[in-house]
Formats: C-alpha cells, structure tokens, sequence
C-alpha cells in the first residue's frame, strides 16, 4: 500500500520533534562573551570559557555566542559554538571589535532558546554574560534595557536565569551593571583563576547552583554606618566610602540588613538605602512609612498603614510586597485621630509591631506589642513596660525573645530608662537589673542590640537633677557600654567613656557627646588605638550584625 507523501511528511516531522523532546537536556547554559574593542581581558575570557568547557560533557548543552559591534548592525552578535568540543577552537579565534553590543547578544541569546526544534534544558535554562563594560554601549540605559529584555522573555514565553559577570570592570561601572542584571544576580571577577571558578559554578551541571553570587561578590571589608539629619553614610576604616543625603531625625533608625550588604534609614521621602559593596544609593518609596526594619537576607520590612510589606534589597526590580495585615484595637486621640501603628523590630519574616493606647506621656504612651508571624498569625504580647513610647527594640540572634528600652517619665530632666526582655512565645515581659545609684534622677538607654554571641549590650548614662526637678546638675554614670550577664549588668572597658560600638577585632566606631546635654555627637572611627574624626552632629551609628 502507498503512503501518500504528506501523511510521510507529516509522521517524520512528529518522529523529530519527539525525538527531541525526549533526548532534551537537563541544563542548557550559554555563554555571552564581550568581544568589544579594546578588548581588555579577552585573552584571559578566553581562557576561562577554555577551561570551563573542558568540565562539560558533549552531553551538557553549553553554547557560546560572542557580541560587540556597531549598534543595530546584523554582525554585532553571533554564535561561535554549540557543543563543548567546539568551544576551545572558537574562543581561540575571538578578536576585539566595535561596541559593547550587550542587548543585541542577549536578546540573540534568548532567541537561541526558542523554536519548535529548539533543545532547552528540561531543569534549567540559563544565560551567563562575561562583559567588560558596566553598560550596553547602544542604550546606556541599563533599567530600561532590562525591561527590553524581560518583555522579550515574556513574549517568548520562556523562563530562564540571566546571570552577569564583570570581569576587571572599574569601581565606577558596576552600578549600572547591577541595575541591569540585578544586584543578587551581579557576580565580579578580577583574575582569570577567580572567573573559572565563577564559570565553573554557574556552568557545570554538578555545581551547587545556590552558591555563585557569595563566590564572586566578596563580603566587604568591616563597615559601620551613621546618619546625621541630611546625610546617610558607609565609613570603612578612616574613610566615608558612601553616603547619601536625606532629611533624617532621630526618630528613625539608621540600620542594616541581616546579611550586611544594605544600609537604610527612613526619610519623608522614602526609604533611602545604600548598597554596602558597590556604594550604589537609592530611595525606594513607601507611602510615608515612619520606620523600616530588617527581616532577613537583604529583606526590609515596614508598615503601609496596618500592613506588613516587604522589599528585597538585593534585587533591583522587585516592587514592594504586601504581608501580614495587623488589626489590633486602634486608640485615637482628642481630635478622633487613629493613634499609628509602629514597627519596631523583624526577624525571620516575624515583625514586632507596637499600637500606642494614646493614655499618658510622649509617643502615645505605653504600648499593645503584637507579633506578626510570617504565615499570616497575629500573636499579642501584652503591654509594655513604661509611660513612654518604647525605643530601641531588637530580637535575639534564636529569635526567640526581644529586647526593649522602657522609660518612665515625671518631669522634663527625670525620666529614668531601663531594658526589658520580652519572650515572643509566652508574651512575658522581665526588666534586666538597674544600674546606677537608685537616688539618680534620671537615666537614658540611647541603644541597645544584641552581639553575634547572642549577649545583650546596651549604651548607658545616669545624672541627677535640681531639686525643683530640672534641670540636669550632674552625670552620675558617663555614657559608656555595658553588657548583660547572669548576675546582671557590667560595664566594658570601664575606662573608655561614649558610645562605642566593636566593627571588627582593632576597629571601633565611637560616638563622644561634646557636653552632656548636647544632642548629636562628634564621630571617630578608632583602628588599633588610633582615633580619626569622621563628622560631627552625629544621630546615630550601626554596625552590622
């Protein structure tokens, strides 16, 4: 019996594409290489893909595609090989020319992954670009041409990881870098050895997929942060390394994410941050927020009115997220105003949250607390202890307790201020032990966190008032730093007088009040005994955990 040639067709082109389908890989990876003039590095580029070809198998899809030439030209971009066995020849052959065409290569790139024969990786699909330039030469808009490229993902309906390497790019090119691949998905590289292990983990199949970014972005050396009222900075050493200006008071917090890599405090504008490694600054808005914590990795939390929201700091496109929506009675004031709720501390995607009862003394009074757990739960935690809206609040290392500063307030110079522990299963609140002469008038706790070893520490003064109440006759305890242990409060280095934070073993940051009423403080960073001044009219300081 004859088959008619279409049916014959037809059956052939269905064997093909099952073929295919069955015979697909599971990763499909390729490589984008920079060959634009002057071509620095490229011997070196060379080299690495050389070698991490060599650690594949003809059975790992791994393709090589070249860009850099004039914008908008056909040849700005091509593909040089498509198997591990023609890698080495190809690479061989690269010279530099023209412009640093980067989103014509991507966009090719993509392309490479689409159509109906096309053999994407069934586990995963993935794009690593080597440049050595921080920006396509063609838009010199690194957002926008982000957006370019995801719409063209989404047009083509394909889902894959864009991974971006700068290899010996300058200090000054790495912003607009990570504006475009994203700062978690931003890798850097000066030598040729460091970029084949980079190579080697966002290539080979085998290589743990979670570990690239922590190889190639080094952690920074120790840094401390401080804040003034219009000025947000990053100090390494003796230096201010970055910094950002803003409209700062001391009601907000200068802190820094779990994972060290972000600063931020709250201005009327929004949350201004800075990136600790590329000393990049940006404003990311939150609908007047009052104050922001950290909730892990490089996430922040704050209040959009009675709304848990998020934002991760390390991507540069994500977009704020709603959470958990907290409910707790709301009091209102004489004028039938809704009294605002306050965020206070986060951990783990757990928030502490605080709803002043609007009855007596500053900020509301004493406060409701409420745990916003990370599955939606609103736990409460009673009231807390003093008169006076509480401050300074942070959560152990095991998260499983917090720590507070409660004040009690009778007059303009007798306000007497202590810690107290709260247990964020029971709701029990404990006050630490009190320091000091108990005849002190009055006492102030300007801050308190707990040290990678789990131990409480706190900065604390005492003074003593006239007798009609104010105002402040003498310093009884100097500010100095204490730390909390089982029998109670003792003071370190008792003869070092300010507020002294430890960055880094030889490295300190220390905060000196010019007179004691004065309200900002001189700044001095102190390495191994020896003291540089950074700045004056100092609010605060932070120093990661």
């Amino acid at each position: 019996m004859l088959i008619p040639l279409t049916a014959l067709v037809v059956v052939v082109a269905c064997a093909a594409v099952y073929y295919f389908v069955l015979s697909a890989p599971a990763y499909r990876t390729v490589v984008l290489v920079d060959t634009s003039a002057p071509g620095n590095g490229l011997a070196q580029i060379a080299d690495a893909v050389r070698s991490v070809a060599g650690n594949s198998g003809d059975s790992d899809a791994l393709s090589v595609r070249r860009f850099g030439g004039e914008c908008g030209s056909p040849g700005d971009t091509s593909e040089i090989a498509d198997s591990p066995r023609e890698v080495a020849q190809a690479v061989s052959a690269l010279s530099p020319a023209g412009k640093a065409t980067m989103i014509d290569g991507v966009m090719a790139a993509i392309d490479d992954f689409s159509g109906l024969l096309t053999r994407s990786g069934k586990v995963r699909n993935r794009i690593v670009v080597i440049t050595t330039s921080g920006v396509d030469a063609c838009s010199k808009d690194p957002a926008g041409a982000r957006k370019a490229i995801d719409y063209h993902l989404t047009e083509k309906g394909l889902e894959l990881d864009l991974r971006v390497v700068g290899f010996q790019l300058p200090q000054d090119q790495r912003d607009a870098l990570a504006q475009f691949a994203g700062t978690s998905n931003a890798a850097y590289a000066d030598k040729m050895d460091d970029l084949k292990v980079v190579l080697d983990k966002l290539v080979v199949p085998d290589s743990p997929d979670a570990s690239p970014i922590s190889l190639t972005s080094p952690e920074p050396e120790p840094s401390y942060a401080f804040v003034t009222s219009n000025r947000l900075g990053v100090v390494r050493g003796t230096k201010v390394v970055a910094e950002t200006s803003g409209e700062f008071t001391s009601a907000n917090d200068v802190r820094y994410s779990v994972d060290g890599h972000f600063v931020f405090a709250v201005t009327p504008t929004g949350i201004a941050t800075i990136d600790v490694r590329s000393g990049t600054a940006r404003v990311i808005q939150c609908g007047g927020c009052r104050d922001a914590v950290a909730a892990g990795g490089g996430v922040i939390s704050w209040l959009a009115d009675n709304v848990v929201t998020t934002i991760d700091l390390a991507d540069t496109t994500a977009k704020p997220k709603s959470g958990v929506t907290v409910l707790p009675d709301r009091k209102v004031d004489e004028a039938s105003n809704v009294y605002p709720l306050r965020i206070l501390a986060g951990k783990d995607g757990n928030t502490l949250v605080s709803a002043p009862d609007g009855v007596s003394a500053y900020g509301g009074g004493a406060e409701n607390l409420y745990l916003a757990r990370a599955g939606g739960q609103v736990v409460p935690l009673g009231t807390a202890q003093g008169n006076v809206a509480i401050y300074g609040t942070t959560i152990s290392p095991d998260g499983r307790s917090a720590a507070y500063v409660s004040a009690g307030h009778a007059g303009a110079c007798q306000t007497r201020s202590s810690v107290v522990l709260l247990n964020l299963a029971t709701g029990a609140h404990e006050e630490t032990p009190p320091v000091g002469d108990p005849k002190d008038d009055g006492s102030a706790v300007p801050d308190v966190w707990y040290d990678k070893d789990g131990v409480l520490n706190m900065i604390y003064t005492s003074w003593r008032c006239a007798s009609s109440g104010g105002p402040q006759t003498s310093v009884t305890v100097p500010e100095g730093h204490w730390r909390l242990g089982n029998s109670g409060w003792t003071q370190r280095d008792p003869g070092s007088i300010g507020h002294t934070r430890q960055v880094a073993p030889g490295f300190r940051a220390i905060l000196v009040r010019p007179d004691s009423q004065a309200f900002t403080q001189e700044l001095f960073s102190e390495v191994k005994g020896t003291r540089t001044k950074i700045s004056d009219e100092v609010i605060a300081i932070a120093v990661p955990s």
